[in-house]
């Protein structure tokens, strides 16, 4: 990332350097505004446009369909799509949270996540296949209209 200066980037530092010590602190919040809004859009898309999420949950979704269904294969598949979604999103996070002091975490899809693979373990563990199919569903059908969301629908260039 830090490699050569170029004259943009000279042009930029040069102008912030004229502006007064309020215009600078103006054009910094205004730089964090805008990054946050960025990353917020850049985990809605990277984690609810995720052509590999969205297959692993189809696919656990088929396995649930059957009457009878091995729970520890649900519980293997729940595990990679939880390992795949939160680490999409640690790695988002961390690319912004560098350069953003105290940078909130998108609450939707942190929560969203949370929330879902709390329901599905305990399912999981009181062995009831139909309320492990329902919260299955339940998060698939929220999976899908989370990616429906505006946000998670732009592409957004960084």
């Amino acid at each position: 990332m830090f490699g050569e200066i170029t004259a943009n980037e000279i042009e930029l530092l040069n102008a912030y350097y004229l502006l007064a010590p309020n215009a600078q602190k103006e054009i910094k919040d205004y730089l964090r505004y805008q990054l946050c809004k960025q990353y917020k859009k850049e985990v809605m898309l990277a984690v609810f446009n995720n052509q590999l999420l969205h297959s692993l949950l189809h696919s656990l979704l088929h396995m649930v369909e059957r009457d009878e269904f091995d729970i520890n294969q649900v519980q293997k598949r729940v595990l990679q799509i939880k390992e795949l979604y939160f680490g999409i999103f640690e790695h988002i996070h961390c690319k912004y949270s560098e350069h953003i002091e105290e940078l909130d975490s998108n609450e939707i899809v942190k929560e969203f996540g949370r929330i879902s693979f709390d329901s599905i373990d305990r399912a999981c563990r009181s062995g009831n296949h139909i309320t492990i199919r329902l919260e299955i569903v339940e998060f698939y059908e929220g999976y899908n209209k989370l990616a429906r969301k505006k946000d998670a629908r732009k592409i957004v260039a960084v």
